[in-house]
């Protein structure tokens, strides 16, 4: 199977999401992704993470972040862009390892996948399309974007109004941390991988969404050019050294 290929070559430092996809078609609680073009659905989602983030942290619908509770669309697109890290980041990890440790890609087309959910609502696994299914049209990291990426940062904005350049910063940062953990440096990362993320020149580079997210940041890492909007959550913090407002406010 290869989930469980792809889970062997995750190193320590990713095991969060070791198991960010599995094979078959997963229990009564799994949801395929096309159901999030319903708004019901989409919404209802949005409304379980809100209510796992907890009473203390001052979130759910009593909170005005929920559409029963009027909230304004500000308000939304903050919570969207915080569901979709732990969405991205349940999903770059087996996306990337099969890319830049086996050498090959994931059938990782959205309509095509199931998401399963944790306790408090938050994105944990992507559940594999049966075998010949699913495969993205082009390869690569580039595959992916296209056929998983766009998709889902369209239906994002489509349903809340969230500015595609933050969930592809959202998406640009966690996919550029994999990467450099998994490849042990820009250096040993795969040419399309490399490209994309902007860690290497060429057509690619210029092309991809991914790498024009990205800017170089003090600290020698790589931070987002837009905010996420995280820190508007009560009892969230902002992602620091990353956080574009927190290096203009520093300078």
């Amino acid at each position: 199977m290869i989930a469980a290929a792809v889970a062997a070559q995750v190193p320590d430092s990713l095991a969060a999401y070791r198991d960010g996809v599995a094979d078959g078609p997963g229990g009564p609680g799994t949801m395929p992704l096309r159901a999030l073009r319903d708004p019901r659905v989409f919404d209802a989602t949005l409304d379980a993470f809100a209510a796992g983030l907890g009473p203390a942290a001052g979130l759910g619908p009593a909170a005005g972040l929920g559409p029963a509770a009027g909230c304004a669309a500000c308000d939304r697109r903050v919570l969207v862009s915080y569901w979709s890290q732990f969405y991205l980041a349940a999903l770059a990890t087996p996306a990337l390892t099969a890319l830049v440790r086996l050498g090959r890609p994931l059938p990782l087309a959205f309509d095509a996948l199931s998401l399963e959910r944790d306790a408090a609502g938050r994105p944990c696994r992507f559940r594999l399309p049966a075998e010949g299914c699913g495969s993205c049209a082009a390869p690569g990291l580039a595959g992916l974007v296209e056929a998983h990426l766009r998709p889902f940062v369209e239906l994002c904005h489509e349903r809340c109004g969230i500015a595609p350049r933050i969930l592809w910063g959202n998406a640009a940062v966690i996919l550029d941390y994999v990467a450099r953990e998994l490849a042990d440096g820009a250096e040993a990362a795969c040419d399309d991988v490399a490209a994309c993320l902007g860690w290497r020149a060429g057509p690619a580079c210029s092309k991809s969404p991914l790498a024009q997210a990205l800017c170089p940041g003090a600290s020698g890492c790589r931070r987002r050019r837009v905010c996420c909007l995280r820190h508007r959550l009560p009892g969230v913090p902002s992602c620091g050294a990353l956080c574009p407002v927190a290096c203009a406010a520093q300078n």
